[in-house]
């Protein structure tokens, strides 16, 4: 569009031209969309409407609700019947359950029991019974005692020792060493596999050293290369000796290492009996300094 003015200052006519107005940058994106250059901005994503929920978890939350509020009432209403029946407060046992042994300490255990029943029976009770029992029974492990208060049942359950070697005090005496190396007696012992005479010299205590169970535990283990006649123990001198059928002795000296000393003296029986030593008597009080001395029994 152009329009014709006055003359100007030279006494001229102007003329103005008004071109249409196009911004440019509405020229720009239609020239780049044209040509492919447009590509549109990263964060200007389509807004998709938001799903909502089918209404469940209002549904599940009074579901729960209603559970917990159920076992609540439940569990006060049993307990008031408890101490309504004085169960809680003077609780009276009903019967007598027993497990884990059988025989004549089975029926000992079952009569103990019936002398507590219908007597009022509290939680200290229990708790001295139970030191009683680990005291007169000591072949029994892990004792207890406890009361089952809505059953109505005084419940003893127990556990019986496994003894994994046996010895002779001076008057007669039978003990047993079970696992966790305690020492015990059991008049009634039934055992499920023989096992190793161990012969105790000086005061017995109540529990032996870890280290000289190891070793029962070992030579049992390698039964064919140390099936010894009997193992020795001197508790006044902390020594420890075995001897073999077959005359061999076998010294290992203070009680420590003895696992591995064991093992030593099963490889040197084995090589003696290929090479038809004979009898030897076997020094292992200088093993932590990586020596064995034998000598030859005539």
């Amino acid at each position: 569009m152009a329009d014709a003015h006055g003359s100007g200052p030279c006494g001229r006519k102007s003329l103005r031209v008004q071109l249409p107005f196009r911004p440019f940058f509405f020229f720009g994106f239609k020239h780049m969309k044209k040509y492919d250059y447009y590509r549109p901005s990263s964060f200007v994503t389509k807004r998709t409407p938001r799903r909502r929920g089918k209404g469940l978890k209002p549904f599940f939350i009074l579901l729960f609700s209603l559970f917990i509020l159920t076992a609540v009432i439940v569990g006060l209403s049993k307990g008031y019947q408890a101490y309504a029946s004085s169960d809680l407060s003077n609780w009276q046992p009903k019967k007598v359950v027993v497990s884990g042994i059988d025989g004549a300490i089975y029926k000992e255990l079952q009569s103990v029991g019936q002398s507590k029943i219908n007597k009022p029976f509290t939680f200290k009770q229990a708790a001295d019974l139970k030191r009683q029992l680990e005291k007169k029974y000591p072949m029994l492990r892990e004792v207890d005692v406890s009361r089952g208060l809505f059953s109505g049942a005084l419940k003893i359950k127990v556990q019986r020792r496994e003894p994994v070697a046996k010895f002779v005090l001076p008057e007669g005496t039978v003990r047993y060493i079970d696992t966790d190396s305690t020492v015990y007696t059991d008049p009634s012992a039934v055992l499920k596999t023989p096992v190793p005479f161990v012969e105790l010299e000086g005061t017995v205590p109540e529990k032996l050293s870890g280290e000289f169970v190891a070793l029962v535990q070992n030579t049992l283990r390698l039964e064919k290369e140390l099936s010894f006649a009997f193992l020795r123990f001197n508790l006044t001198k902390n020594e420890v000796s075995m001897h073999m059928p077959d005359g061999t002795i076998i010294e290992f000296g203070p009680a420590k290492e003895l696992k591995e000393k064991s093992r030593r003296a099963a490889q040197i029986i084995d090589w003696c009996r290929r090479n038809e030593k004979g009898p030897q008597k076997m020094d292992f009080r200088f093993f932590e300094e990586g020596q064995v001395f034998l000598t030859q029994i005539k």
